[in-house]
C-alpha cells in the first residue's frame, strides 16, 4: 500500500497528523507513507521514521498555477493508493483531487466542523465549542483503512500521543553545549501565532523564578520574541530567533518543565514528553486530549471565543489573558516540582 497524507500548516497541525500515521503503520506496517507539508513546516514531521519521502511545498507558491499543476503531474507518477487529505481546503482538495483524477487512487479527506458553526464564531456571535478533538477528528478519513480513533492513548494517559524527532547528533551537540543533561533548567515561550494567545506575565514569571529558584531559564521562539523576557542575568539563556523547531525540542526533553501558550513548542513539549504548563485564552482546550504530565492554565470568566485567535482582543474579552494572575501560576507550578 502507497500512502500520501496531505497537511500543510500550521506548526501544531501538523505534528498533531503523527497518531494517525502511528495507527496506519500499526494495522499496515508495510504501507509506504509520503507526506506533504509547507516548507515552513517542515521540521514538525522530518525525520518521522513511519514517512518515507517528505515532499516541500513552497507556500509563496500556493496561487502559481504551473507550480501546483506539476506538482499533481510528478506526485501522479508515485501511483498513490490513497491521498489522505487532512487540511481539506480548497488548495489540499485541488492537489489530492488532481493526483487521483483517472487513476486508481481514492482520495479520502477529514471531516471539519460544520461551515456554519465556524461563520458564527468567526463573526463574533458566539463562543467556539470543540465538537472533539483535532486528532479524533483526523481520524473520520480512515473509515476506508478500517481505521478509527481509540481511546487508548487518552485512558493510558499518553493524550494524543504526538510524536517529534530529531537526529542523535543534533542532540549529543546540543546536550554537551548547554549542558542539558544536569536537568537544572525551565523552559519559556512567550510567542504565539497571534496575539490573543500569548499570556502577557513571562517576564514577571521569569524574575520570580530567578528569585525563587536556583534553575537556569531557556527562552525559545522566533526572533519577534526576544525582547519578551529580560537577558540581564547569566542563568536566562535566551534563544527567541537562534535555534530551529528541532533543537527546540531538545531542549524541552531535557527541561524540568515548559511554560507555552497554545502555539507550535506547546504541541513539541508534549510531543517529547517534558512536563508542560500552557495557557488558553481565546482558543478552547477541548481540541486536544492532554497527557498526565500537561496542566492548564484558564481564565474561568472568559470562555473560548476564536478559532485560531486574533490580533486583538475584543473589548468583552478585554481580560482573558491578563486576568490569569502571576502568583497563581508560580504557586502551581512549583506545587508540581
Amino acid at each position: 500500500m502507497k500512502i500520501l497524507i496531505i497537511r500543510f500548516s500550521s506548526f501544531g497541525d501538523v505534528v498533531l497528523t503523527t497518531p494517525v500515521i502511528t495507527k496506519i503503520k500499526e494495522k499496515y506496517p508495510e504501507a509506504q507513507i509520503d507526506f506533504i507539508v509547507y516548507t515552513t513546516f517542515s521540521e514538525a514531521i522530518t525525520l518521522n521514521p513511519k514517512i518515507q519521502k517528505t515532499i516541500l511545498f513552497d507556500k509563496s507558491k500556493s496561487k502559481d498555477k504551473k507550480y501546483i499543476r506539476d506538482l499533481i503531474d510528478q506526485l501522479k507518477l508515485e501511483n498513490y493508493d490513497y491521498v489522505i487529505d487532512l487540511h481539506s481546503k480548497l488548495l489540499s482538495q485541488i492537489i489530492g483531487k488532481g493526483i487521483s483524477l483517472g487513476k486508481n487512487t481514492k482520495y479520502l479527506k477529514y471531516k471539519k466542523r460544520k461551515w456554519w458553526k465556524t461563520l458564527l464564531v468567526k463573526l463574533k456571535l458566539t463562543p467556539y465549542h470543540a465538537d472533539c478533538t483535532i486528532v479524533e477528528s483526523y481520524f473520520s478519513a480512515l473509515k476506508k483503512l478500517n481505521l478509527k480513533f481509540e481511546t487508548k492513548n487518552i485512558e493510558e494517559g499518553k493524550g494524543d500521543a504526538l510524536e517529534f524527532y530529531f537526529s542523535k547528533e543534533m542532540e549529543e551537540n546540543l546536550v554537551q553545549k548547554y549542558s542539558l543533561d544536569k536537568k537544572d533548567y525551565i523552559v519559556l515561550a512567550p510567542g504565539a501565532s497571534k496575539f490573543t494567545k500569548k499570556w502577557p506575565y513571562y517576564n514577571e514569571l521569569s524574575k520570580k523564578f530567578l528569585e525563587k529558584t536556583n534553575f537556569r531559564i531557556f527562552v525559545i521562539g522566533g526572533k519577534e520574541d526576544f525582547e519578551s523576557v529580560e537577558n540581564n542575568n547569566e542563568r536566562v539563556i535566551n534563544l527567541c530567533g537562534k535555534i530551529s523547531f528541532k533543537e527546540s525540542g531538545i531542549i524541552l526533553k531535557y527541561s524540568k518543565l515548559s511554560v507555552v501558550n497554545d502555539s507550535g513548542p506547546f504541541h513539541i513539549s508534549r510531543a517529547v514528553g517534558a512536563k508542560t504548563f500552557v495557557f488558553f485564552g481565546p482558543t478552547d482546550p477541548k481540541l486536544f486530549s492532554f497527557e498526565k504530565n500537561t496542566y492548564l492554565f484558564q481564565n474561568p470568566n472568559c470562555p473560548p471565543h476564536s478559532l485560531y485567535g486574533d490580533d486583538k482582543f475584543q473589548k468583552k474579552y478585554s481580560r482573558c489573558m491578563s486576568d490569569i494572575k502571576l502568583e497563581d501560576v508560580f504557586k502551581k507550578i512549583i506545587s508540581e516540582i
